[in-house]
């Protein structure tokens, strides 16, 4: 048998409304595919339908889903095939651990359900599994629970469970979307190397162009709930032929082009970082334990200008950035503010989960106007403001009445925005803003920055771990290692960087010339 997975006119709607519209395509066994597109062109309601865990509401009205050639769609369940024939790792990795449990329980709760082996077996085959995704300590992650983990982390132990059973298809939900290019780099490197060593098939969904040349045989374009286009890599690349697929790639190259460094910027300074550092005590049972999050930093940021922080998850840029609002007291070192109005109101922050710092029973409308109702900013109403800050984002006034549920992950980016805006602030920080953004939203979003930063000649700080959109967007980055400020540069002098650890940034960067490789 050729194909392993083949779906074909497949149909899914809720509440008489059509989200995936007569999908078909196919996935051959030993080969790894990616499926691609924008946010909400259907690819991740595609692969749930594979395995019945479509959202509540969501439904396949029509079509056929053959897994080793038995139709899913006409079985009891499809469900059986889940985990033992078919694996499959979220990109939200909370979906997979119950919080209560320890990662050991999860495992063995898997091999009681599917196997026939014992306890001590199961646990002995739970510690190979998470050596094999490269976990150090694995007795310790074994007995310890998911909140106890760094993202990178529970990724890759939601990878182990999802390869236990040697599934002959490994379903790979944007898994590394949210996660820095070091640790995106390894979770990749981990999934080929189980490939190949298995002969396995991986359907692979992410809207990352450069992610899809570094791993794919072939790839699958979706757009509005449609396929429309299936090639090779390196027919996709070079010859496109949908109208998604070039504009997927035409934002690619947005993403991939340094920002030009501003020959206006005024030396007036509005941010003064001077060395600067912050210590927590952690408290064991026997003793108290230092940690230096942030160690001796000193950088500045001038009126109008967009300044970038990169580095790895853990490293200390969040709690930089606190400190720099003043959310947290600094353990040695100051903050100054330089802006003529320095209080609250004149720095802003973007959080990196907008929804997170929304009120889910407020409006667009409310939660934009809160900051108003404090500080009393700007000439005219409170909803002619309201308003006019949703202009400036891009966003039209239809969308004062709507509530976040019922927004696009760049809709809701673009309301904190406006929220932030609001206030007139003369800094804004951006704290990881495209974590969670497809690249067409990101190049969107990149542009209405860079368009406000000229347009209102405001400044902003951002704070990310992806050194394109970095690159893309700033016209000065600092570099940060475990708390200290390693390189100060602009972004085109970045490639040629000297410093040991840029370049190992630098090298896990996903490429679209990686396909060659």
């Amino acid at each position: 048998m050729k194909y392993l997975l083949e779906i074909e006119n497949l149909k899914i709607s809720s509440h008489d409304q059509l989200f995936v519209s007569d999908a078909t395509f196919s996935v051959k066994k030993g080969t790894l595919t990616a499926l691609i597109g924008e946010s909400g062109s259907g690819k991740s309601l595609t692969a749930r339908a594979i395995i019945d865990l479509l959202p509540q509401g969501f439904n396949v009205t029509s079509g056929s889903i053959k897994f080793a050639g038995e139709n899913l769609c006409k079985v009891s369940t499809n469900r059986k095939y889940r985990g033992k024939n078919v694996g499959i790792v979220f990109q939200d990795t909370w979906q997979t651990f119950d919080p209560i449990k320890t990662i050991g329980y999860h495992f063995l709760e898997l091999f009681r359900v599917h196997t026939t082996l014992k306890k001590h077996e199961a646990k002995e085959k739970a510690l190979h599994l998470l050596k094999l995704v490269k976990m150090d300590n694995p007795e310790i992650i074994f007995r310890s629970y998911s909140h106890e983990l760094s993202g990178g982390m529970r990724q890759r132990v939601q990878l182990a469970l999802a390869i236990a059973l040697n599934p002959q298809l490994l379903i790979a939900d944007e898994p590394t979307t949210a996660l820095d290019l070091k640790i995106q780099s390894d979770i990749l490197s981990l999934i080929k190397e189980w490939q190949k060593q298995t002969g396995s098939a991986v359907l692979f969904i992410t809207h990352d162009l450069g992610v899809v040349a570094e791993i794919a045989d072939e790839v699958i374009v979706m757009s509005n709930g449609k396929v429309v286009e299936i090639s090779p890599i390196e027919d996709l690349l070079e010859n496109p032929k949908s109208e998604q697929a070039k504009q997927l790639l035409k934002d690619y190259h947005v993403l991939s082009k340094s920002a030009k460094t501003s020959l206006s910027l005024k030396e007036k300074l509005i941010i003064k970082v001077d060395q600067v550092s912050k210590t927590y005590i952690k408290k064991t049972l026997f003793k108290k334990e230092k940690i230096e999050a942030v160690s001796n930093v000193n950088l500045h940021i001038n009126y109008g200008e967009i300044v970038g922080l990169i580095g790895e998850s853990g490293g200390g840029k969040s709690t930089l950035a606190r400190l720099i609002l003043k959310l947290e007291n600094t353990s040695s070192g100051k903050v100054y503010w330089y802006g003529e109005n320095a209080n609250r109101s004149s720095v802003q922050w973007v959080h990196q989960d907008p929804i997170a710092s929304f009120d889910p029973r407020w409006t667009v409308e409310k939660i934009i106007g809160e900051g108003y109702d404090y500080w009393k900013k700007g000439k005219g109403s409170k909803k002619d403001l309201v308003v006019a800050a949703l202009h400036k984002v891009g966003l039209s006034s239809s969308t004062l009445s709507l509530y976040p549920h019922e927004l696009s992950g760049g809709m809701r980016q673009r309301v904190s925005l406006a929220r932030a805006l609001l206030v007139e602030p003369e800094l804004i920080v951006l704290d990881e803003p495209f974590a969670n953004l497809d690249m067409s939203s990101q190049s969107r979003t990149i542009s209405l920055i860079q368009s406000l930063n000229e347009r209102e000649k405001m400044s902003f700080f951002f704070i990310s771990h992806d050194i394109r959109a970095a690159m893309a967007l700033c016209q000065r980055i600092y570099v940060m290692k475990k708390g200290m400020i390693v390189e100060e540069t602009y972004p085109s002098n970045l490639f040629q960087s000297a410093n040991n650890y840029t370049q190992e940034l630098l090298s896990g960067m996903p490429m679209i010339d990686n396909y060659k490789k």
